[in-house]
């Protein structure tokens, strides 16, 4: 019998037309609209852009995260980024700095409709060192919301999608047990002062939680951090609801550092 060379020709035809299509329509880093060689195993994020992420500038306040010695900041209880948050806000980590490239990956997933970004960004997130308390006890992980106007208009919630991942990777429990009641202003226009008020009461426990809220220690899942002032309404909320605690986990933290440009 002659042998069947088929699934020899399907095989290498498999990998082909991949190629092909990479010549004709060649892959783009979101980050900095370079082209991605074909050979790389990673797309949407091109290996320059990945190696360029900033992490937090050490050393860093043990709670908030923010860098102490480059801005001058006290360690807790004294630290200007977080002494005024409430207790049970446990504590807060970022993945990378709210600078270039990490700026444009928010960017274009927030208002661009990447929305397959939400996977490397919460895999960069994934990888945080997070406070031993926060690692034992929590088990469940709660997305920011957003509007529901601005949902439908880009057709997903960000945070959620990052939240959805994130959950994925760490082997817990997605819980959508916020939602947003008031359509503010965005915040990214706004000064830090006008933030806390912009957010006051804009959120409120689902009708539908799914698990009992009572002695949970959460964690709370952000695109960015920047004054904290929407962290510290849900976790308002959350409280009031009988959450002990909430530890915030986001991508990017928008910092005033020397040398450093954040938006």
């Amino acid at each position: 019998m002659v042998p069947d060379s088929r699934p020899r020709l399907t095989s290498q035809l498999g990998r082909l037309v991949p190629r092909l299509l990479d010549l004709v329509f060649a892959p783009i880093c979101l980050g900095c609209r370079g082209p991605i060689h074909h050979t790389a195993n990673v797309r949407l994020i091109c290996r320059e852009c990945r190696l360029r992420l900033r992490p937090i500038p050490e050393p860093r306040c043990t709670r908030c995260d923010a860098p102490l010695l480059r801005t001058g900041r006290l360690p807790e209880p004294n630290c200007s980024e977080c002494r005024t948050w409430p207790p049970s806000l446990r504590a807060a980590r970022s993945a990378h700095l709210l600078a270039p490239p990490a700026d444009q990956l928010v960017y274009q997933l927030k208002y661009r409709g990447w929305r397959a970004l939400a996977r490397p960004i919460a895999e960069s997130m994934a990888e945080l060192e997070l406070p031993l308390d926060t690692e034992e006890e929590a088990r469940f992980v709660v997305p920011v919301p957003t509007t529901k106007t601005r949902e439908r208009e880009r057709g997903y919630n960000q945070a959620a999608e990052i939240a959805a991942k994130f959950a994925e990777i760490k082997g817990l429990r997605l819980v959508p047990a916020l939602e947003r009641r008031t359509a503010s202003t965005t915040q990214t226009v706004l000064q830090p002062a006008a933030r806390r008020a912009n957010v006051a009461g804009a959120f409120r426990i689902a009708e539908r939680v799914g698990i009992p809220l009572a002695g949970q220690h959460l964690i709370l899942v952000d695109d960015v951090l920047t004054t904290g002032a929407t962290a510290r309404e849900c976790v308002e909320v959350l409280v009031e609801a009988g959450v002990r605690c909430v530890t915030l986990v986001t991508f990017a933290r928008a910092l005033e550092l020397p040398g450093i440009t954040t938006t």
